[in-house]
């Protein structure tokens, strides 16, 4: 076996074995985005690709899903991702081709990997899905908001302090393609919100419960301009010291 077909085993057991952290809500986006245009946006295929609901595809292993998606195939129009996807985007783009397919994710996904009987940790997803609001915007284990960033492995990317600074200060550092555009209509409203596929004669900005995009013509409006603040607001702040423990307690778990 060549070096570079190890390199590539290891890879794509890398990529299963990371599966547990791959995000439907991200990789709607990326195959809306990049890979409707071929296959349809429901997976139900196009003259320039295949289908990806037909029996072949579902068939596919989630191995051989995520290593077509990461090399391409050869003979056909099907574009190799990997060097330009990284792979945790890899995986998000499989687990929701499998969502096209009727299943529920990428089946490798262990759902109890990450969970615990720690008090503190159990409060703090507790807190995380009610009252202090963050389930709204994010997800975690392909549940919750896509406003902003998904947080499966979120305290091992960031670190303690990195964590605490986005807590504490979210606009310090605002992650790539979760920053937001601010829309003044004719009427004076304003539409703020996180946005993409910005051109000279249009944006489309992500209404604020997250569930479709609206696309504003900018010579239909006063103005459009960068946000100088993150979407997210400073809630951590105004937690209780024990309410700020346990909700790091569970971040800090993902």
């Amino acid at each position: 076996m060549s070096k570079n077909c190890l390199l590539f085993g290891s890879l794509v057991f890398w990529l299963v074995s990371a599966a547990s952290f791959a995000g439907v809500g991200e990789g709607q986006e990326l195959y809306d985005a990049y890979c409707q245009v071929c296959h349809g946006g429901l997976g139900e295929g196009q003259t320039m690709g295949k289908p990806l609901n037909d029996s072949a595809a579902r068939n596919l292993s989630d191995e051989d899903l995520i290593a077509v998606i990461t090399a391409g195939r050869a003979g056909t129009g099907m574009a190799a991702w990997g060097s330009s996807f990284s792979e945790q985007e890899i995986l998000d783009v499989a687990s929701y081709v499998r969502i096209l397919q009727g299943g529920s994710g990428l089946s490798s996904v262990d759902e109890n990997a990450a969970l615990s009987d720690d008090p503190a940790v159990l409060t703090g997803e507790q807190l995380f899905n009610s009252t202090a609001g963050c389930a709204s915007c994010h997800s975690y284990r392909d549940q919750g908001g896509n406003v902003g960033p998904a947080l499966d492995g979120v305290a091992s990317r960031l670190g303690e302090s990195g964590l605490l600074q986005a807590l504490n200060n979210p606009s310090a550092s605002i992650v790539a393609g979760f920053e937001a555009k601010v829309v003044e209509q004719q009427d004076g409203s304003i539409i703020r919100g996180r946005y993409r596929n910005e051109s000279d004669l249009a944006i489309q900005i992500l209404i604020a419960d997250g569930s479709r995009w609206v696309t504003f013509f900018k010579e239909r409006v006063k103005a459009v301009r960068d946000a100088e603040e993150s979407l997210m607001p400073e809630t951590f702040s105004e937690l209780g010291a024990s309410e700020q423990e346990n909700l790091l307690a569970f971040l800090k778990s993902l």
